[in-house]
Order: C-alpha cells, then structure tokens, then sequence
C-alpha cells in the first residue's frame, strides 16, 4: 500500500504502558501514516522513559503543560505543513482487526469529508437511561435525538456508537478521527473547557458539520481504559461547559436548562441502581447551575 499522507497527533500523561500498546499498533500498520506526535504533560519520571523509546517511524515528542485542548493544539501547530490528513488519537485506543485498513480504503475513495471518525463500539449500555432518551416527549423538548451523533437545541449531543451503516453526523469525538488538513488549519482547539477539556470535540466538530462529517463503520475500535474523574468536578463541569458551548453557538438556553433538569434526574437514576458517585455528581450538577446563574 502506498502511504497515506497523513500525521498522527496523541496527547498523553503518565500513561507510557498504554501508549506503547497504541504504538505498537500503529507501528504494524505504518501505511496509513507519514508521522506521529505525542503531545506530553506527563511527570519527569515519565518523561525520561517516554524519551528512551525506539522507534522505526517519524516520531517527535512534543512537551506540554497539561490539559487536552492544549496538547491538541501544540501537536496541530508541529504537524508537517505539507499533511493531508490530521488524526487525532487518545493514548488508550483499541483497534478491531483491519480497521485501519478500512478506513484507509474509505479516504481513498471518499477524500472529500471534513472529518471522518472510527466506529466506537461499547458492550455496556444503561437500557434505562437510554430508553428514556427515546420519549417523544424528550426529543419535543429539544433535549435529545433519536439520530446518531445528533446535536440538540439544549446543547447536548447523541452519541453514534455500535454503528451498522456509515452515517452524517453533527459532530465528531476525538477519541479516533482524521480530519481534512485544509478544512482545519486554521483552527484551534478552544481551551476555555479546562485543563481535562470535556466537550472540547464537540466544540470542535460541530463548527464543522456543514463541511462534511462521517463515522466509517466498518473502522471498529474500543477505549481500553476508563479515565477516572473527581465525581463532584466533573458534574460541575458537565453544566459549566454545557452552558459555553450553549452560548457560544447561541443554541437555547431554555431548552438548555430543561436538558440540565433531565441529566439530574438521570443521575438519580444511576444513583439508585447502587452507584453511589452518582450523588456526588448531582451535587456538582447544582453547583454548576448555581455558577452559572451568578
């Protein structure tokens, strides 16, 4: 296979011995790329035995301070300029077998999208939570979809998971995703999110929906770790974050504040079904309306 033009951007900390899982992926299939940058905010500790990696392909270390939009956009600033294609990639990723194959032959014959992503495929879904998203009632208010990667009045997004078919979507998670180097050169990262940065790709992406976005199916992958958050910080963050992007897309902030009441309840939910973080959470949750509202 010829190789494809293209440059591979993953932020990490503290993380070597997932990283070199990825990498080692990577180096198995190293058609698809001309490059990888690892953005790193990690420990000195860390540092040094990233550094003493031996490596066959075009590889720099780029050192950041923390924070994911940050190391995004420090790797987006070191790519080639002559680049096609941007990957943006976490350190934790697990590619189904082919899958990078696949998705090269999609680029190959589909290289007009702004942004393609990789199928994410998950085994573990809440029924309950989810079969509520469903309610006629919940897509009147504006607060949810039942189209994959939907983005909503209220500011919230479906998700576009255990795909059967390539689908158009309103947004991209930078999980694994390749974008159009032309159609985001210009562009940043916003770090207005936070040093953890969440809903940072939605921010991203969605500025770009009417140029073309697309999950290719058949490139199957999984997330092989689950990043451990502060209960209480990240239900803050769930409602400040929310409320930015709300307003910095002048999307509706009273169906916004629906949408806060419903992710509430869902969290009560959770709560019962003996998943006692959940309280913690919901405290942040309203911590987070209190914030905004002053």
């Amino acid at each position: 296979m010829k190789k494809l033009n293209l440059s591979i951007v993953i932020p990490t900390r503290n993380r070597l011995k997932l990283l070199k899982k990825t990498l080692t992926h990577l180096k198995k299939n190293n058609f698809f790329f001309k490059e990888i940058i690892v953005v790193d905010s990690s420990d000195k500790e860390e540092k040094i035995r990233l550094s003493e990696l031996k490596l066959t392909f075009v590889f720099k270390i780029i050192n950041s301070t923390p924070g994911i939009s940050k190391q995004r956009n420090e790797g987006l600033k070191n790519v080639n300029k002559n680049t096609k294609y941007v990957m943006f990639l976490d350190d934790d990723i697990v590619f189904e077998k082919n899958s990078i194959v696949k998705m090269y032959n999609f680029l190959k014959l589909n290289p007009k999208y702004a942004g393609v992503g990789f199928n994410l495929m998950i085994k573990k879904i809440n029924k309950y939570v989810e079969g509520i998203k469903k309610y006629k009632l919940i897509k009147y208010l504006g607060i949810y979809d039942d189209k994959n990667g939907k983005v909503t009045p209220s500011g919230w997004q479906t998700k576009a998971i255990n795909l059967k078919k390539n689908e158009y979507v309103d947004w991209l998670p930078t999980q694994a995703v390749i974008y159009s180097y032309q159609k985001i050169k210009h562009k940043k990262f916003d770090t207005k999110y936070g040093s953890y940065s969440y809903l940072e790709d939605l921010d991203f992406s969605y500025d770009l929906k009417n140029k073309g976005l697309i999950i290719n199916s058949k490139a199957k992958y999984s997330s092989d770790n689950d990043v451990k958050r502060n209960p209480f910080f990240f239900g803050l963050k769930e409602i400040v974050n929310r409320y930015y992007f709300v307003k910095k897309f002048n999307l509706k902030i009273s169906n916004f504040l629906i949408g806060c009441l419903f992710l509430i309840l869902k969290h009560l939910i959770l709560f019962f079904t003996f998943k006692p973080g959940y309280l913690i959470r919901i405290i942040g949750n309203l911590v987070g309306l209190i914030k905004i509202s002053t």
